[in-house]
């Protein structure tokens, strides 16, 4: 493991989740305060499960609860995904999923551009669509103590 992979390992609580649209105004995917844990292991792996704010419940654990219009809603609200992540030049890493919420990403290869600075990791990603079009994405996470 390169001495960057070694820098990466371990948990990460998110901070942050933002972009840019065409119009040059700030969006907050996920809403204003999402939540989400990323962790990369020495082993190599990674997993990441990300959650907008404001999910509405179904009042039920039960695995069965919920109306479909209200599954639909917390699947589009959820992200989660695992696999292994190389570093296959400098920041870049890239997030090899295996499993995944989406049932067509596993097998993909998400590139994210990133910065590591002291405490804080901040990953770029794909554009994300939203009511206004595209914008982009920027995740800020915060090591974990």
């Amino acid at each position: 493991m390169s001495g960057l992979s070694e820098q990466l390992v371990g948990e990460w609580t998110l901070v942050s989740w933002s972009g840019i649209d065409a119009n040059g105004e700030r969006v907050f995917h996920g809403g204003a305060q999402p939540s989400g844990e990323l962790i990369y292991l020495e082993s190599g792996r990674m997993a990441v499960q990300i959650q907008h704010d404001g999910r509405k419940r179904f009042g039920s654990t039960d695995w069965s609860a919920g109306e479909n219009d209200e599954r639909s809603a917390a699947y589009a609200t959820y992200n989660a995904y695992c696999g292994t992540f190389s570093l296959p030049e400098p920041g870049v890493i890239v997030h090899h999923v295996e499993l995944a919420i989406h049932p067509d990403h596993p097998g993909t290869d998400k590139r994210r551009e990133f910065e590591l600075e002291g405490d804080e990791l901040t990953l770029r990603t794909q554009d994300v669509e939203t009511p206004k079009g595209p914008a982009t994405s920027e995740l800020v996470w915060r090591r974990r103590a």
